[in-house]
């Protein structure tokens, strides 16, 4: 139903406005009448509604006055006017207003049926056109993500919902009842909350938020939130990260901590479980520098990173309970970029992870679990569609490929192809392809003394700019920063997978 508000000073009017039309069976309803434009007015500060029907001569504040004074403080509705008189003036200041009518009183019944129906055709299109928006915004935030945005398309859609780039940016998971999701995600949208996944509610009860700015208004909005829904809601929140590029980390970490919740919920620290979200001080551990220092893969930059982690864990003195869900996460981390390393051994790691009691325990495990990784030769298993994907890649990596392609040479379907592709590698292709890429890129920045830009020339890249920003994406460092600091020794942990 659409919601109207008529206003008018005359009771009588209202009434009859009330009863003139069959408002239910035209698809409205009636949710305020009011005396005044000041009671009008403060009616909207609580609730939005979709048609005005408001007389023009009031007391102190004219219809127009009213209208004028509602779409400053940023209401959105359409609007009709009643008079008792022609009124020229108010008619042009009202076509300026957008009014989509000018009735005069005593008001004809057909005449305003055929005004209303008019406006509900407005109201259904404008719904329409909301809706393809929404499925716009939400198809770019998913692929955002899933790190399938190019940066071309990020400043595209940010441009096109006006919306300001600012970082940091943080991965928000809430899981709960479909009610209670549905509310969160207005009061978001009500403030000016644009990046909000709500076609997730339906599909598997989720709703996923990307915020743009302050990890600490974050946990303010995040309070606000666990106060009015308290056992209603789980919310996970992803490691927030400087750069928009490196959001599909932050929510790899909200999966992370999900598959934690729901396989291992002993393992998630109660605060983290139910309500209340990761102490503050996580976002300085450097989880991130620990997932480039594993793109890196060198041995040893790979072991000092682990160890800055443990250090700030004993700084801070964090309980063994902390330790053993951050060790989690580093183990899962270590799982997605060496996931035939890890995989005979990792429900053995888990549970060695359980048992640990001191946090020296964990980090030796950890330490372990690399040593592992650095002496394992377990071949990569794939089924026979992803092992052709892969020796494709192998030997063209250095084409303009993508899975498209790919997918017709094979004769399978691209959507198809892409996720079985996704699950078997834990990777999406494009992920896959540029990780190739780079890891060949390193190869020839330690043993080659070819200038940056041949270098990206001949792994597949035509813009060396773009490679250098794909490659301190992954790596965390620029391509000169990795030869000038690796040059003089690198021990690779593992080939990647």
């Amino acid at each position: 139903m659409y919601k109207v508000m008529l206003v008018d000073d005359e009771y009588m009017i209202l009434e009859g406005l009330k009863q003139i039309l069959p408002w239910q069976e035209l698809g409205f309803e009636i949710v305020k009448t009011a005396r005044n434009a000041k009671e009008a007015l403060a009616f909207l500060e609580e609730q939005a509604i979709d048609l005005l029907i408001t007389d023009i001569n009031m007391p102190e504040i004219s219809g127009i006055q009213l209208i004028e004074t509602a779409q400053n403080e940023g209401q959105h509705f359409f609007s009709l006017i009643l008079s008792g008189y022609q009124e020229f003036e108010y008619v042009k200041r009202g076509i300026d207003l957008g009014v989509k009518n000018y009735l005069l009183k005593p008001v004809d019944k057909n005449e305003l049926a055929k005004s209303v129906n008019q406006i509900k055709k407005l109201l259904e299109e404008e719904g329409q056109l909301d809706r393809q928006q929404q499925l716009y915004l939400e198809t770019n935030v998913i692929r955002w993500v899933n790190d399938e945005l190019n940066e071309a398309e990020f400043e595209a859609m940010l441009q096109h919902f006006k919306l300001q780039q600012q970082s940091p940016y943080t991965a928000v998971l809430f899981e709960g009842s479909t009610n209670a999701l549905q509310q969160v995600a207005s009061g978001l949208q009500a403030q000016g909350q644009q990046l909000v996944v709500t076609s997730w509610i339906h599909q598997s009860a989720q709703l996923l938020w990307i915020v743009m700015g302050s990890r600490q208004r974050l946990y303010v909005v995040l309070h606000e939130i666990e106060r009015q829904y308290g056992q209603q809601l789980r919310f996970l929140v992803g490691e927030t990260v400087p750069e928009w590029e490196n959001l599909y980390e932050s929510y790899e970490r909200v999966r992370q901590m999900q598959r934690l919740a729901d396989f291992y919920p002993d393992l998630l620290p109660e605060k983290i479980n139910h309500k209340t979200p990761v102490p503050q001080r996580e976002e300085e551990l450097s989880f991130l520098s620990f997932n480039k220092a594993l793109m890196i893969g060198d041995e040893r930059t790979v072991k000092e990173r682990l160890g800055e982690i443990f250090k700030q864990l004993n700084d801070y003195h964090y309980p063994p309970e902390y330790v053993r869900y951050v060790a989690f996460l580093l183990f899962a981390d270590l799982s997605r970029q060496f996931p035939n390393a890890t995989q005979e051994s990792y429900d053995e790691t888990v549970a060695a992870i359980r048992k640990s009691q001191t946090i020296d325990q964990i980090q030796a495990l950890l330490v372990e679990v690399l040593a592992n990784v650095r002496h394992s030769d377990h071949p990569a298993v794939y089924s026979e569609a992803v092992s052709q994907v892969i020796a494709l890649v192998e030997e063209d990596y250095r084409e303009e490929l993508n899975l498209k392609t790919i997918a017709e040479q094979l004769h399978l379907n691209v959507v198809y192809l892409g996720q079985l592709f996704k699950k078997e590698t834990k990777k999406s292709f494009s992920q896959y392809l540029n990780q190739i890429r780079i890891k060949k890129a390193q190869q020839l920045l330690l043993h080659s003394p070819l200038p940056i830009s041949e270098i990206a020339e001949k792994i597949g890249y035509n813009n060396t700019n773009y490679f250098s920003k794909m490659f301190k994406k992954l790596n965390g460092i620029t391509p000169k920063e990795f030869r000038d600091q690796y040059d003089s020794g690198y021990q690779a942990l593992a080939e990647a997978e």
